[in-house]
């Protein structure tokens, strides 16, 4: 994880960032498996439109930042239509699925009314002479450092160098701050290394955790991810399995598998559950076609009741 000290000059910092991750500039994301809330910062000439930002979901950003661009006609959001062009300039990614990604794209677009957000009131609206890139990382600063995203394995992905700058307070430990480019695979071609991986082996028709019979593998099976370990359990047994050291939760962030004590994160588990049973995957962007009623513009100033 790379944790940015807000004593260092920002010009290290982003030198720091981009050797850190210089082995993977562009990471390669496969299709139908990537979930990301992006933020995008207008480069309009216009004074009305210039700084201002717009927060959404996307399964392919370099797609999506290309239809914004063209506009609402060829699927940009008509929010950001004649009003760029636009740089996409930070992603999150890492959510397990679609509906949490998209929960997250609300309450970053609509401080005000999320009830995770409520214990911050100073997020109603933006602070005197505040812009509102600022305004939006201030907003995402609180979000991550708060139930139940603090407990996920997402990334802050810094797309653009000139926007990098520090978090006033260290991000949860199994969440990182990168820099570089996403790309999309179309090939579902499988790499080299997935390719001479051993099979994993037969599951075992009882939970190894409470030996009682699994009645619905397909919705309520989990295993391991050493493709080797015969771990097979309840879906609830096994998370409960990974809270019992943290009383007061429902979603775990990981731990050690109960047999062959690999380290487990929670997120891969539910992702290598959707490879393994051929979830569908989710082809289109949907940042702006949600409902009329709850996609409200993030550049918008949140007045306070």
């Amino acid at each position: 994880m790379i944790y940015y000290n807000s004593n260092i000059p920002l010009s290290i910092l982003a030198t720091t960032t981009q050797e850190a991750v210089s082995e993977q500039e562009e990471i390669v994301a496969r299709k139908g498996h990537f979930y990301g809330v992006y933020l995008l910062c207008s480069q309009s000439l216009d004074s009305r439109y210039r700084g201002k930002c717009y927060v959404g979901f996307t399964v392919n950003p370099k797609r999506r930042i290309r239809q914004h661009n063209l506009g609402c006609d060829f699927g940009g959001a008509r929010k950001t239509s004649r009003k760029g062009p636009w740089q996409m300039v930070m992603i999150v990614h890492g959510f397990p699925n679609n509906i949490v990604a998209l929960q997250f794209e609300w309450a970053w677009q609509q401080p005000s009314l999320s009830t995770r957000l409520k214990m911050y009131p100073e997020l109603k609206r933006k602070l005197p002479r505040e812009n509102y890139f600022d305004y939006n990382f201030r907003i995402l600063s609180k979000m991550l450092g708060v139930g139940p995203w603090h407990r996920l394995p997402l990334t802050v992905r810094w797309l653009e160098t000139d926007y990098e700058r520090a978090f006033d307070v260290p991000l949860p430990s199994q969440m990182e701050i990168v820099s570089g480019k996403v790309s999309i695979s179309v090939s579902q071609r499988k790499r080299a290394d997935d390719a001479e991986a051993p099979p994993p082996v037969a599951w075992a028709p009882e939970c190894h955790l409470c030996i009682q019979r699994i009645e619905q593998p397909e919705r309520s099976r989990l295993g391991c991810t050493n493709p080797t370990c015969r771990l097979t359990c309840h879906m609830l047994c096994l998370a409960n399995y990974l809270l019992g050291d943290e009383p007061g939760h429902y979603i775990p962030v990981g731990g050690e598998c109960p047999l062959c004590e690999t380290r487990l994160g929670w997120a891969a588990l539910l992702q290598r559950k959707r490879l393994l049973s051929g979830v569908p995957e989710e082809l289109q962007d949907q940042d702006d076609d949600l409902s009329d009623e709850i996609d409200v513009d993030s550049e918008v100033e949140y007045v306070p009741a």
